[in-house]
């Protein structure tokens, strides 16, 4: 495995720029979230896509996530409810994701590994959203650790740079630069909010759910 080039968290214009031209040109980042170390390639690269999940040890049949640049990004390529919209205002950016219909049925067939019948979809408002505004296109991602590992020490995500560095060695990950954002203090993923019908929390993470409740009820 080639050597990960680093780069601080505190240049982070340098770091971004950086990522994005290995992102573009079809390599895998490694960026530091509020909750989690995450892998990041070019959702429209399928090779390197697939080389996430390869390096993860993740089924073919649990998509990535993308991270959108701009609300009107998100709205250009999926269904977005009613209820979706309230949700998109209220809680965006941040550690909410939706799972939304494609608009396009031939751009859910282009992307297999972002999800067929609907895509995890989110917008960050820190360093993600810095990579998702600056690459030709938006970022897939999935957080550094093993799908299938044995113990949950092997299933844990990686909090510090130290553990995406051993993540990269030990599973021959292909990761050409990380950024170095420190101990990420949350360890908790993002809520997911199924808005394919009825929104539907399907999974909770750092969002509260009545969060979710009250972003959908209040006018």
């Amino acid at each position: 495995m080639a050597t990960v080039r680093v780069l601080p968290a505190t240049s982070a214009s340098v770091a971004l720029d950086a990522c994005a031209a290995v992102v573009d040109a079809g390599g895998v980042v490694a960026l530091p979230t509020r909750r989690w170390y995450m892998l990041c390639a070019d959702s429209g690269d399928e090779a390197a896509c697939r080389a996430m999940f390869v390096a993860k040890g993740r089924p073919a049949a649990k998509p990535l996530a993308l991270v959108m640049p701009s609300d009107a990004a998100v709205a250009a390529r999926f269904v977005l409810s009613p209820a979706a919209g309230r949700l998109a205002t209220r809680l965006w950016p941040g550690d909410l994701a939706l799972l939304l219909p494609w608009r396009r049925a031939e751009d859910a067939e282009r992307h297999p590994w972002l999800g067929s019948g609907a895509a995890m979809v989110t917008r960050d408002p820190w360093l993600l959203g810095g990579l998702a505004a600056r690459t030709r296109n938006p970022p897939a991602t999935t957080v550094v650790s093993r799908s299938d590992g044995r113990t949950p020490a092997e299933r844990a995500p990686a909090l510090a740079p130290a553990a995406v560095l051993a993540f990269a060695e030990a599973h021959d990950a292909p990761v050409e630069l990380l950024v170095d954002g420190g101990l990420c203090p949350l360890g908790v993923g993002l809520t997911v909010v199924d808005c394919s019908a009825e929104p539907t929390v399907v999974r909770a993470g750092a969002v509260h759910p009545r969060a979710v409740e009250t972003a959908l009820r209040e006018p």
